[in-house]
């Protein structure tokens, strides 16, 4: 269970140098094919922060063409999680913790951002068995069914009621969605984050969706994926996934079809189909490449948003696909 003191710092004084807390919060302007977020990662015991502020207007499959960004790898860590704030002109309040929170932003090239967020349920504990069935009754299982390994040795997920006013380059877009945060913490070597994926969806305030999944690279489209954890939020209701089918067309690293086969505690199944609408790569480490965007979803004949993040490990790419000038070129381009 999720508890307001999860909204302060974890770490002990036996935690070494690799500790880390982190936010995933998507900023997102459907209508205009806006997507952005905020990410923080605190390293306490090196005593800095790490903060990236984007937004992307279209599907790409480069860094170069996002609307704008701002990556900063060596702020000072604040003295409270529960109040980041530095001198790139972020600062992320909770508010109530651990459900609402208040994001302010104020960056170059007339870039702006004012956001609520008012949870719409508990955070989602995917450790707590009687939230996830699914978590393991050891921390050895806790973490190796994670998706992100000692990085989420805590790990909370959350929809929530997101509204406010950003300004881009000068272009002001009101928000007003439903969305999906989260906040992690523990050990995060660089070296080791897994490939994985992290994907949910809204239809309106009644329903949501989250789930994470392993990925293995080294298996075919469609076996490549296996459920980690996720729930179902319906109509104030949230209960845990307990399968997933989840297959997704690429082209490159950027997905240009999903499909998922969600089926819920109740056994209930849910068959959504998502494509995106704007996303590019981004680097949260240096030794992963994470494709990250806004995602239409279809459910049933209704219409929802969400996103959808897929990391890869640069240590399997670089294995997987290394080549020397003298081997053949495994993508040809007319």
């Amino acid at each position: 269970m999720i508890t307001a003191q999860d909204l302060e710092y974890h770490y002990t004084a036996d935690d070494d140098y690799t500790w880390a807390e982190t936010y995933y919060i998507p900023v997102s302007v459907p209508e205009a094919r806006i997507f952005g977020h905020i990410y923080v990662c605190v390293r306490p015991k090196l005593g800095c922060m790490q903060a990236d502020i984007r937004f992307i207007g279209s599907v790409t499959e480069t860094e170069f063409e996002s609307l704008f960004i701002d990556t900063r790898f060596h702020l000072p860590a604040p003295e409270r999680f529960s109040h980041i704030h530095g001198p790139n002109g972020l600062s992320i309040k909770a508010v109530k913790p651990p459900r609402d929170y208040r994001i302010d932003y104020v960056g170059r090239d007339g870039t702006e951002l004012h956001m609520d967020i008012v949870g719409l349920m508990n955070p989602f504990d995917i450790h707590d068995p009687s939230e996830n069935p699914l978590a393991g009754g050891t921390e050895a299982e806790r973490l190796a069914r994670s998706s992100m390994g000692s990085g989420y040795k805590g790990h909370f997920d959350m929809h929530g009621r997101f509204t406010g006013t950003l300004k881009l380059r000068g272009e002001a877009y009101d928000i007003d969605t439903v969305d999906r945060m989260n906040h992690s913490w523990g050990p995060r070597p660089e070296m080791e984050i897994p490939p994985n994926n992290s994907l949910w969806a809204q239809f309106g305030e009644d329903l949501g969706f989250r789930f994470h999944a392993h990925l293995d690279p080294s298996k075919p489209t469609g076996q490549d994926q296996k459920l980690a954890h996720g729930y179902v939020l319906d109509k104030g209701d949230v209960m845990a996934i307990m399968d997933l089918d989840l297959t997704m067309v690429r082209m490159g690293i950027t997905p240009i079809v999903i499909d998922a086969l969600v089926t819920d505690q109740r056994g209930r199944r849910h068959c959504l189909r998502g494509v995106p609408l704007a996303g590019a790569p981004w680097r949260a480490y240096g030794n992963a490449v994470c494709w990250i965007g806004l995602i239409r979803w279809e459910l049933d004949g209704r219409i929802g948003y969400g996103s959808a993040q897929e990391n890869h490990s640069l240590a399997f790419e670089t294995h997987a696909r290394g080549r020397r000038w003298t081997d053949s070129i495994p993508k040809i381009t007319c």
